[in-house]
């Protein structure tokens, strides 16, 4: 399995007035063998989505204490992951470099 402690978060809320960024946010992304794990925290606590691969470099993942679920896709070789999340009524997307 794969860890990355550092990874960073730059994630956009497009559903609020006016529209929220949160830059940097650092996270720690664990993913192999068709599952994967990302974690961190933030003003409401910790966070944590798991989720399934879909396809080579596809996942989706929950987060049943957020109600929350997210996508993210990586290419071959790539250090990003994108996707979108939506928790409860708030919704946006999210793109994580991996470091």
């Amino acid at each position: 399995m794969k860890i990355y402690k550092n990874a960073k978060i730059f994630s956009v809320s497009y559903n609020e007035d006016p529209v929220v960024v949160d830059e940097d946010l650092i996270c720690e992304v664990k993913f192999g063998e068709g599952r994967i794990v990302v974690s961190y925290k933030d003003d409401e606590g910790d966070v944590i989505y798991r989720g399934n691969e879909d396809g080579e470099g596809h996942y989706l993942l929950e987060c049943a204490e957020r109600d929350g679920k997210a996508s993210l896709h990586m290419f071959s070789k790539s250090e990003i992951l994108e996707g979108h999340w939506k928790e409860g009524d708030y919704r946006g997307f999210w793109r994580i470099t991996l470091e």
